[in-house]
């Protein structure tokens, strides 16, 4: 994966903007292991994934005030 660009939030809500630093990061975590998986094969498996990983992305949020 590019390293430089920017994900599109494959996975992801769509149209979900990266606006915090630690959101990219996930999404670039994300990027790199989730798409062409075994969880990725299977769609309840895939959906529960990215529900878990957008529920992180709120956590992290409210855990760090929204600053991260």
């Amino acid at each position: 994966m590019d390293e430089n660009k920017i994900p599109d939030g494959s996975g992801g809500a769509a149209g979900s903007a990266v606006s915090r630093p630690i959101d990219m990061l996930i999404e670039l975590w994300w990027a790199d292991h989730f798409p062409g998986s075994p969880v990725a094969q299977l769609t309840a498996a895939w959906n529960h994934a990215v529900a878990a990983k957008e529920e992180l992305k709120r956590r992290l949020a409210s855990f760090t005030g929204g600053v991260a």
